[in-house]
């Protein structure tokens, strides 16, 4: 059986349908997945680096769907 450490109180950062963003007192940023809730705990570092990686797949996917748009019109 794995080993889990519980963390401290958590304030919420950002939450919306599909996601919640907290940080415990420890600092450990907890990335909640609303749908299937999967928690992800990331250092502040590793959460801005996920995050801006998921923006760059973001711009991407919505590059696509303008293409798409302006090739059917």
């Amino acid at each position: 059986m794995a080993f889990t450490k519980t963390c401290g109180q958590h304030t919420e950062i950002a939450s919306n349908s599909a996601v919640r963003v907290t940080r415990c007192s420890c600092g450990t940023v907890h990335l909640t997945l609303i749908a299937n809730g999967v928690t992800v705990r990331l250092s502040a570092e590793a959460f801005r680096n996920a995050a801006a990686g998921l923006q760059i797949a973001i711009d991407r996917i919505d590059e696509e769907a303008s293409a798409t748009d302006a090739t059917i019109n």
